[in-house]
C-alpha cells in the first residue's frame, strides 16, 4: 500500500520512526566490507546528547557582542591616548630641535615660539596620558604610564625656565639690534651678531643694564622651577621608560642640567654685572696690578695703582698710576707703624700703600688699601678727594696673558705684547727700559695705562657673538683669585663671598691649611722658584693626639744674580693651621739670609700667633740661586679633628695663596682604619687602605674629604 504524505495540518507532529537496519543486516555489512557497523544513536545504549536550546542561541552572539564592546572600551580610547601621547612627545622633540637650531643663529624670538610649542606639546602629552584610564593602576603598565606623566612634568619645569633665560636672552640681542651705524650687518633676524659694546650709544647701555636688572626676579624664580624639574626627572625610573618615548625625551635628559648650570652662573654674574657697571648709581674703583713674580700675602706686590669709573655702562675714567707717586709725596708726614716682620726683615719705618696687602684674607687688605689710598691722596691734595673709591680689584698677572690669548697680541709705543711674553716685556719696560729710553722716572709706568687702554679697546671691539668668552674667561679668573674684588657696598660684598670671588680665609670645622710666602727684598725671584708643599698627617692611633707636618721644598732656578730681576729668595712665610692647634717643633727658620749673616746659617725662631681665626706659624728663611731650601712646621691637630675621625669623617680646606698658581702640595695622610670613599680620589692603585695620598696644584682652592 502506497504511504501517504502526512498532513501537518492534521498528523501528529512525529512521525513514525524509519525501520533500522537488523542486526543480521549488520553481520552481513561487516562480513562484506570488514568494517564495524556505525552505532545508531537510536539503538545506542548511551544516552542521546541534548542539543542547545533554542533560547541559549540566541543569547551567544550577544555574549561575544558584549565582550567585543568591553574589550574595545578598555583598550580603544587608551591606544589613542597613547598614540596622541607619543604624536606630542615627538613634537615637542621636533620643536626643541628647531629651538637649538634658532638659538645658535641668535633668531632668539624663533626659539621662544620653538620653546612655547615643546611645552604646549607636553601638555597635550600629559593630557592624553590622563586618558588610559584603569590602566594607570596596572602593575609595570601604570608605573610606566606615571613614569612618563613624570618626565612631562620635568620637562614642562625645565622650557619654562628655558623661556625665562631666552626673555634674558631677547634683552641682549633687542640692546644689539642695528642703529643706522649697523644697518648693513644686520641679519634676517634683525641682529647684527658682528656688533660690540662699542657699537651702543650710552642710552643703549643704560637701557640694557636697567632691563637685566628688571629680569633677576624671573630668574631667580626660573631656578626654583629648573630645581624642582631636575628633582621630578631625577624620580623618572629611566630604566623603564619605552625606547620610543624614552628617545623622544632625550632633549630633555640632555638640557636640564645644562640649563640648570646656565642659571646657576648666570643669575649671579647678573646680579654682580649690574651694580659693577654702575647702575643705576655710577661707582668709583680702584685697582692694583699686583706683581705675583714680587708675591706678597694678599697677593703680588702692589707697583701700579689705577682708578675707574663706570656710569650705567660707560666708562668715562680709566688711567693707571706708579704707586710711589702715592706714597713719595707724603712720606715725611705720614706716619703708620708696619707690621714687625716688615720692621725686622725690610727695615720698613713706614707703612704706605704699596705694602699694605699683608693680610691674606683679602677683604682686610683691601679695606686696608683703599684707606690707604684715600688719606694719601688727600694729603696731596689738601682736601677730600672728588669721587672716592668704594670698591677694588686686584689684578694678578695671570689675568692678563689670559685677555691677550682671547684677544690676540697689541703693540704699544712700537712693542708687540702676547700672551707668552707679556708680563716679561712689561717688567723690562718699567724696570730698566724707561731708563735706557731716556723717560722720567714718574712717567716709567705710563706704559701700563696704554697698555690697559689697548686692550680695553680690543675688548670692547668684539662682536657680540664673543662675549660668552669674555664671561667665561672673567669667572676663571675670578675662581683662580686672579682678580679679586672687595666693595664697601655690603650686599655687592655678600655676593663676592658667596661665590667665592673675594678671597676672604673661610672658617671651617675640620683640618685647614693655607702657605702664605712675603718676599722681602727679593726682587722679582718668586718668578724663578719652584715651590712644593708636603703635608702628613699621622691619626694611626686613636689614643694619641694627631700630629701634622708640614713640609715646604723651595727651588730657587735663577743661575746666578740679576740686576733688576733675580737674587737669593727672602721669605717671611706663615703657614694657617686650625685654631688651637700646638706646635711642636721647626726646621729650616734662618735669622736672616747668609749675606747678612755672614755666609753662616743661623738659626731663627718660629713666631706663634692667632689670625683670622687660625693658629699661625711663622718664620723667616732663605734661598740661595741655584739651591733648594726646606723649612718644615710640626704640630697637634685640634681634638675636634680627632672627634670627626671617630665620627668617620675627615675634611681639609687647602686655601691658595693669590698669585701663587703653580705650588705643587702633595697629601700624604694615614688614619687608623681603612677609607671608604676620598674627594679627591687617589690613584686607583692606592686603594683600599688607611692612607690618603694625593698630588695636586694650586691653581684654585681646594677641598678633601675621605670617609671611613
Amino acid at each position: 500500500m502506497d504511504r501517504i504524505s502526512p498532513d501537518f495540518l492534521t498528523c501528529p507532529i512525529d512521525p513514525p520512526p524509519e525501520k533500522g537496519p537488523s542486526a543480521s543486516d549488520a553481520d552481513d555489512a561487516e562480513k562484506t566490507t570488514g568494517e564495524q557497523p556505525k552505532p545508531n544513536p537510536f539503538t545506542s545504549d548511551q544516552p542521546p546528547v541534548s542539543p542547545l536550546p533554542r533560547k541559549g542561541r540566541r543569547l551567544w552572539p550577544w555574549i561575544v557582542a558584549l565582550t567585543v564592546v568591553l574589550l574595545a572600551i578598555a583598550i580603544v580610547p587608551p591606544g589613542i591616548a597613547l598614540v596622541r601621547a607619543g604624536l606630542a612627545a615627538q613634537a615637542a622633540q621636533s620643536s626643541l630641535k628647531s629651538a637649538e637650531r634658532n638659538i645658535r643663529e641668535m633668531d632668539v624670538e624663533a626659539a621662544k615660539r620653538d620653546v612655547a610649542a615643546a611645552s604646549a606639546s607636553l601638555d597635550t602629552f600629559r593630557e592624553a596620558l590622563r586618558g588610559v584610564g584603569f590602566w594607570r593602576d596596572v602593575p609595570g603598565i601604570g608605573t610606566q604610564i606615571r613614569a612618563f606623566e613624570d618626565a612631562a612634568g620635568a620637562g614642562v619645569g625645565t622650557l619654562d625656565s628655558a623661556s625665562e633665560l631666552l626673555q634674558v636672552a631677547s634683552v641682549v640681542v633687542d640692546a644689539l639690534r642695528g642703529g643706522s651705524e649697523a644697518a648693513a650687518g644686520v641679519s634676517s633676524t634683525g641682529v647684527a651678531p658682528t656688533r660690540s659694546f662699542n657699537d651702543l650709544s650710552k642710552e643703549e647701555k643704560r637701557d640694557l643694564l636697567r632691563k637685566l636688572d628688571a629680569q633677576l626676579p624671573r630668574l631667580r624664580l626660573a631656578r626654583d622651577k629648573m630645581d624642582l624639574a631636575l628633582e621630578l626627572w631625577n624620580r623618572v625610573p629611566q630604566d623603564r621608560l619605552a625606547s620610543p618615548v624614552r628617545n623622544a625625551l632625550a632633549p630633555f635628559a640632555a638640557v636640564i642640567p645644562m640649563l640648570q648650570r646656565s642659571l646657576t652662573e648666570a643669575i649671579p654674574l647678573i646680579e654682580v654685572l649690574v651694580p659693577m657697571a654702575g647702575y643705576p648709581e655710577p661707582r668709583h674703583y680702584l685697582m692694583a696690578l699686583q706683581n705675583a713674580d714680587e708675591i706678597r700675602p694678599g697677593g703680588g706686590f702692589i707697583g701700579t695703582i689705577g682708578f675707574m669709573t663706570w656710569d650705567a655702562g660707560d666708562q668715562p675714567t680709566f688711567l693707571f698710576m706708579d704707586v710711589y707717586s702715592i706714597d713719595n709725596p707724603v712720606s715725611g708726614v705720614w706716619k703708620e707703624t708696619p707690621p714687625e716682620p716688615l720692621q725686622r726683615y725690610l727695615g720698613s719705618t713706614n707703612w704706605f700703600l704699596r705694602d699694605a696687602n699683608w693680610s691674606p684674607d683679602f677683604p682686610t687688605s683691601a679695606e686696608k688699601v683703599l684707606d690707604f689710598f684715600v688719606r694719601e691722596s688727600e694729603m696731596q691734595l689738601h682736601g677730600p678727594l672728588p669721587a672716592r673709591p668704594t670698591t677694588f680689584l686686584a689684578l694678578e698677572p695671570g689675568f692678563f696673558e689670559s685677555l691677550l690669548r682671547l684677544t690676540g697680541p697689541i703693540e704699544v709705543d712700537g712693542e708687540t705684547y702676547s700672551s707668552e711674553d707679556f708680563f716679561e716685556k712689561l717688567e723690562f719696560q718699567v724696570e730698566v727700559g724707561w731708563h735706557q729710553q731716556g723717560i722720567p722716572v714718574e712717567k716709567r709706568k705710563e706704559v701700563v695705562s696704554k697698555i690697559g687702554d689697548a686692550i680695553r679697546a680690543r675688548m670692547f671691539a668684539l662682536p657680540a657673538s664673543r662675549w660668552p668668552e669674555i664671561l667665561d674667561l672673567v669667572t676663571q679668573a675670578l675662581e683662580r683669585k686672579q682678580i679679586l674684588i672687595y666693595s664697601q657696598d655690603a650686599d655687592l660684598q655678600q655676593l663676592f663671598d658667596r661665590r667665592g670671588w673675594s678671597g676672604r680665609t673661610t672658617a671651617t670645622d675640620g683640618d685647614y691649611l693655607q702657605v702664605v710666602d712675603a718676599n722681602l727684598a727679593a726682587l722679582k725671584t718668586d718668578g724663578a722658584m719652584e715651590k712644593r708643599v708636603r703635608y702628613e698627617v699621622d691619626a694611626t692611633e686613636s689614643s694619641r693626639p694627631i700630629r701634622a707636618t708640614v713640609t715646604l721644598t723651595y727651588r730657587n732656578t735663577a743661575k746666578g744674580f740679576s740686576d733688576y730681576r733675580y737674587t737669593r729668595y727672602r721669605s717671611y712665610t706663615r703657614v694657617y693651621v686650625p685654631e688651637g692647634s700646638e706646635f711642636l717643633s721647626s726646621k729650616g727658620a734662618m735669622k736672616d739670609d747668609l749675606n747678612k749673616t755672614g755666609n753662616r746659617v743661623i738659626p731663627g725662631t718660629v713666631d706663634v700667633m692667632h689670625d683670622l681665626g687660625k693658629t699661625v706659624f711663622g718664620a723667616f728663611w732663605s734661598v740661595e740661586p741655584g739651591a733648594t731650601g726646606e723649612l718644615s712646621f710640626t704640630y697637634r691637630l685640634p681634638p675636634d679633628i680627632a672627634y670627626r675621625l671617630v665620627d668617620g669623617e675627615y675634611r681639609l680646606d687647602w686655601q691658595k695663596q693669590p698669585g701663587v698658581d703653580d705650588m705643587e702640595l702633595t697629601l700624604d695622610l694615614s688614619f687608623g682604619k681603612n677609607i671608604l670613599s676620598a674627594t679627591p680620589s687617589e690613584e686607583e692603585e692606592r686603594w683600599g687602605d688607611a692612607r690618603y695620598q694625593v698630588e695636586t696644584d694650586s691653581l684654585v682652592d681646594r677641598t678633601f674629604v675621605t670617609t671611613f
